[in-house]
């Protein structure tokens, strides 16, 4: 019975763990989003401030381009799911929060 638990791990392909350091190494675009996105800041002189609708309309469609299956590279790595995952979690948490816009209850 042994052997045949050490049969079946020793067939268990393991994918590579996709880190942001790995992302931006392969894709310098992804650092240069990181550094864009990081200084974006709610200039309170606007009544709203609404991350979603910068997201979606500005950083999306270019993060669509870089990473996950619509990548540009040909790169496994660049063009996997957890790679798109990734990248925009990192990137998105970098905004600022909505302020009195419709995604935020008043």
């Amino acid at each position: 019975m042994l052997d045949d638990a050490t049969d079946e791990t020793a067939n268990i392909i393991t994918a590579p763990v996709i880190t942001w350091e790995a992302l931006t190494e392969r894709e310098p675009r992804l650092a240069q989003m990181y550094t864009e996105i990081a200084h974006v800041t709610d200039d309170k002189i606007s009544a709203t401030f609404c991350a979603n609708r910068l997201w979606y309309i500005q950083f999306e469609p270019r993060l669509l381009n870089l990473v996950g299956s619509r990548a540009e590279m040909p790169d496994k790595l660049v063009r996997a799911p957890e790679a798109y995952t990734l990248a925009r979690r990192t990137l998105y948490r970098l905004l600022p929060d909505c302020r009195n816009c419709v995604c935020v209850p008043w």
